[in-house]
């Protein structure tokens, strides 16, 4: 009876410590329910340590959600996807424009991203986001800290403003993508099969260097 029970919590902080640093063969270790249960994905993000993979699967598993939800089949995981939209959201930061079109040479097109991971690019769709990093309620203006302190409403300083979790960063971006007509149209489209999504994080120079997300998701067919 011990052996099992130390056997359970092996596994249980297998899993846990996983989830903390995200690869890509861990798509493969976790159902859909078992992802959304990990501790990691309800934690908030801490920018500066960000883990991008953790954050790209909960943007990939949350994405299912609305497939299933509309009666679709789940996107299947492709790691060259992601690999194409993780490069595309990293780009957009580094080289700071916001655009499906990229400023950097041989990558211009999302077809042209597509065949540099050797990938068919006959059909190939994509969705990009901005939002704040924060769980921030739409028109209300906040109080900049200073030294690294905490985000507070202007309306009460006691109110703090929490970064994201992974998992209600996804849902936000997801939402809003969903909002939209031409991004739902590309995640409920069924001639896509495939998904892979990409995240990276920069101070809003034009918004006292608050956090920001780019999101990216990159989908394929057969």
């Amino acid at each position: 009876m011990r052996t099992r029970f130390l056997f359970l919590v092996f596994v249980l902080f297998a899993r846990s410590l996983a989830a903390q640093n995200w690869i890509p063969s861990d798509y493969n270790r976790f159902t859909q329910t078992e992802f959304l249960q990990l501790a990691a994905v309800h934690q908030t993000i801490n920018y500066k340590k960000m883990d991008r993979g953790l954050l790209q699967a909960a943007m990939f598993h949350v994405t299912n959600l609305e497939r299933i939800k509309h009666g679709l089949p789940p996107f299947e995981h492709s790691d060259a996807i992601e690999r194409v939209a993780s490069g595309h959201a990293a780009d957009m930061v580094t080289f700071q424009f916001y655009s499906h079109v990229s400023q950097v040479k041989g990558k211009k097109t999302v077809n042209d991203r597509f065949a540099l991971e050797g990938l068919p690019s006959v059909l190939v769709g994509e969705n990009i986001s901005s939002s704040i990093g924060l769980q921030y309620q739409d028109g209300r203006k906040i109080n900049i800290p200073r030294s690294g302190g905490m985000y507070t409403y202007a309306s009460s300083k006691r109110e703090v403003i929490l970064p994201h979790t992974y998992l209600s960063y996804a849902k936000e971006a997801v939402r809003m993508w969903m909002n939209s007509p031409s991004h739902r149209k590309s995640i409920l489209n069924p001639l896509f099969t495939k998904l892979g999504c990409g995240a990276s994080v920069y101070g809003n120079k034009e918004f006292f260097n608050v956090p920001y997300l780019i999101g990216v998701q990159n989908f394929g067919g057969k």
